[in-house]
């Protein structure tokens, strides 16, 4: 197989993500960045002179004449779909932003399209290269049993967000990394919701969330904070870790009290400070996207990851609003 170099690459969809994406390919080594796709032929236009790319009102227009491997596809979630379909069909490796798809029927028809078009489909789950993320998961057996995680995702009301409520476009973060750390199925999910500011969806959720594995998570998450706060404790026989996701700073709180395999009581031990490389998630995973493309390898995080965070994100939404716990097989 023959290794490429350079992949080249387009973004569709330049708003405050997108744009973000067109700087981390042009500064890569390994990829040339061609062009850029918006509906807002200024913005396009303003970006694409930014980083030496051609261009483009209509993505498809795009995706028909430039010769282009591999797109990132930030527009909104409602629009998912339609891009990541034509861009599949067209035999281009695509990174789509989180969440997947609006719809579940929908995300599985973009991993099938993806299955049978040879194409490579990596989800924009961008937590998951967050240095302190990925040191957590190297050390996460070091709490012995698991069994609870405490999430707190809180911050200012974004007002480019119009689509969709706080589950899909926070919740979905949280979700995917509690599937990566421990590994297990929701077995029983509740969730009680506020809409404050929003327009049309949620903007504050609470949830409890219990596993096969015995583990349970409890999420706060909303729009509704004056200042921004992204944390993850797993708490554990052992201890407990705590991920300041904002900061890349992860911290281990010894418990006094364990030894051997006895859980005689909990008492307050040592805090470590785990020092951490810091490096940008963002540019982390479109690394990791374009190795994947280049070796020929799976995505960091294919499309069922995506579709397996998005149940969750629908049933959390479903116990909301009738109120009523959802049991799973």
């Amino acid at each position: 197989m023959e290794i490429k170099k350079r992949i080249r690459v387009a973004v569709i969809g330049v708003g405050s993500m997108g744009q973000n994406h067109a700087r981390v390919f042009f500064n890569s080594e390994n990829a040339e960045l061609v062009a850029v796709a918006d509906s807002y032929l200024e913005q396009a236009e303003n970006i694409a002179k930014k980083y030496h790319a051609k261009p483009y009102a209509d993505y498809k227009e795009m995706l028909d004449q430039e010769d282009i491997d591999a797109v990132s596809i930030a527009v909104p979630t409602c629009l998912h779909k339609e891009v990541a379909l034509y861009a599949l069909t067209k035999g281009k490796h695509i990174l789509l932003e989180k969440p997947i798809a609006s719809t579940e029927p929908e995300a599985k028809e973009i991993i099938a399209c993806a299955v049978n078009h040879k194409c490579l489909l990596m989800i924009g789950h961008i937590e998951r290269f967050n240095a302190a993320v990925i040191e957590l998961k190297k050390r996460i057996n070091d709490l012995g049993d698991i069994y609870k995680i405490d999430v707190q995702r809180i911050g200012p009301f974004p007002s480019r967000i119009t689509d969709v409520g706080v589950i899909t476009d926070l919740s979905v973060h949280d979700l995917d990394i509690i599937n990566y750390l421990i590994e297990s199925e929701p077995s029983h999910i509740y969730a009680e919701t506020q809409q404050r500011l929003h327009p049309h969806c949620e903007d504050s959720v609470t949830a409890i969330i219990q596993y096969k594995n015995g583990v349970s998570a409890i999420l706060n998450i909303n729009y509704l904070s004056p200042t921004k706060i992204r944390q993850l404790k797993v708490f554990g026989k052992k201890g407990m870790f705590e991920v300041n996701y904002l900061n890349q700073e992860l911290f281990f709180y010894e418990n006094k009290s364990f030894s051997s395999d006895n859980w005689e009581s909990v008492t307050e031990g040592d805090m470590k400070k785990i020092i951490i490389p810091k490096k940008e998630p963002l540019q982390v995973e479109l690394e990791s996207f374009l190795e994947c493309i280049r070796l020929g390898l799976p995505a960091s995080v294919p499309g069922e990851h995506g579709l397996k965070v998005l149940s969750t994100a629908n049933q959390l939404l479903t116990s909301a609003q009738t109120k009523q716990v959802i049991i799973l097989p």
